[in-house]
């Protein structure tokens, strides 16, 4: 099974339509799975639609002066908002 840090490679290559389900605790490392909302896969937890998980590294990368992050960053910006329902902010 794929890890977060797997699924992020390419985020923008993730239908839209669907979640990002992962296993607990999250880390880049969880296996994940991305799926219909109503069928998460066994073991996994709900962690974030897509489309949000998109929406959350355009933010990363607004306040950041547009770059892009690497997977680690999506993965840490993505677990962050999952558990917060936050940005991540710019450490400095």
């Amino acid at each position: 099974m794929p890890t977060l840090l797997d699924l992020l490679q390419s985020p923008e290559e993730l239908p839209a339509e669907a979640v990002i389900y992962a296993a607990e605790p999250w880390t880049a490392a969880s296996d994940a799975a991305v799926a219909a909302f109503d069928a998460p896969p066994p073991g996994l937890a709900y962690l974030l639609e897509v489309e949000l998980a998109h929406d959350v590294l355009e933010v990363w990368s607004s306040w950041r002066d547009g770059s892009r992050p690497n997977p680690s960053e999506r993965c840490q910006a993505v677990i962050h908002y999952a558990e917060h329902d936050a940005y991540l902010d710019v450490q400095r």
